[in-house]
């Protein structure tokens, strides 16, 4: 249900790295929000990081804030191992939720907490925070264009790499604390059962990092793509070709050693190329740059620049005005997510046959 034009008083469930440079600065800055709580198991980390923000309202657990009746809405940034849990617990406790990704380990969990959600009537994001980067925003305009009125030809192929590096571009501002990190349990131990025990721990890494592309591929195609192909010779390099609609989509993804960042989504038309690279994720205010090329007698490339934005700040806002207006099915919903960790799921089944 829609909360009117109020303030959304929100809760935070982790005061570490992520959860202050990503997340709590973003929320700070928006009229619509009021930081109301946070929750850590770091008492020393959770007072210093309230008093920076001026969050009144501190829990050593998260279920001692979900008892906190005035919270509207949770921010769950904890280890992510355990997101699915606290995320079911927040649910229960009838407050929207916004998590960082993987929502969950495999897709059974995850499309439990969907239907939760939606039982409850409950706004659901998951941090796929591209999605509304300003550049990502106006090339997916671009590309609808594109495809609408076949300007370039028909789209044959799509061709996506990420092969990471630094993104945290010497992040600052943030308070590390002297306390050691909680317990946490292995990813692996929520990776789908038909891998094997040597895969899980590949798998959940995959999903970590490479499921931001599969989400970014969908959004622009609007269709879950059909795996026919993947192999990993090296745990830091996998290929994957999937098809959709009529067209191939190839992935392309590893780790290598490098300080900039490398990930760019390259849709090939029959007369041109529309080309987004996408920034490191903790480079602030520096949206995805997009470059149009049409092919004829006389090529041309068109640079197209926009408003300099930061996705995290912009992905806050979607949430807290979809709290606002009720919107369940907005651009980040968990169950767009969902799927994301089914396709993960149907490509490391081609490896498994």
């Amino acid at each position: 249900m829609p909360t009117s034009s109020r303030k959304i008083r929100l809760g935070f469930i982790g005061a570490g790295f992520i959860g202050q440079i990503a997340h709590l600065e973003n929320y700070a800055q928006l009229d619509n929000c009021q930081l109301h709580a946070i929750a850590d198991l770091r008492p020393n980390l959770l007072n210093q990081v309230a008093d920076k923000f001026g969050i009144e309202n501190r829990y050593g657990s998260h279920k001692e804030l979900l008892a906190d009746e005035q919270i509207d809405a949770v921010v769950v940034v904890t280890a992510r191992a355990h997101t699915a849990d606290v995320v079911r617990d927040c649910l229960l406790a009838g407050k929207h939720v916004f998590s960082e990704k993987p929502m969950a380990g495999n897709s059974e969990i995850a499309s439990a907490l969907v239907q939760l959600a939606e039982q409850h009537g409950l706004v659901y994001c998951v941090g796929y925070m591209k999605r509304c980067d300003a550049g990502v925003v106006k090339a997916k305009s671009i590309f609808d264009e594109l495809m609408s009125q076949n300007t370039l030809g028909k789209l044959l192929q799509v061709s996506a790499q990420c092969y990471m590096g630094n993104s945290y571009c010497k992040a600052a501002g943030y308070i590390h604390g002297d306390e050691a990190r909680p317990d946490m349990v292995s990813e692996a131990n929520f990776a789908p059962s038909f891998l094997s025990d040597n895969n899980k721990s590949l798998f959940a890494r995959y999903v970590n990092v490479h499921s931001h592309l599969l989400n970014f591929i969908r959004h622009f195609l609007g269709t879950k793509p059909s795996v026919e192909y993947f192999n990993t010779l090296s745990p830091l390099a996998h290929v994957c070709v999937m098809r959709a609609n009529e067209q191939l989509v190839v992935l392309e993804t590893g780790e290598v050693e490098q300080k900039d960042w490398q990930e760019r989504c390259t849709f090939i038309f029959e007369q041109g190329q529309l080309i987004v690279t996408l920034p490191p994720a903790l480079l602030r205010n520096v949206p995805a740059t997009i470059e149009l090329q049409k092919n004829a007698e006389v090529s041309q490339r068109t640079q197209f620049q926009v408003e300099w934005s930061w996705a995290f700040k912009n992905q806050a806002a979607t949430f807290i005005d979809s709290v606002q207006n009720g919107n369940i099915n907005n651009l980040i919903c968990a169950k767009e997510a969902l799927v994301d960790i089914e396709l993960a799921e149907d490509i490391w089944k081609k490896l498994s046959n």
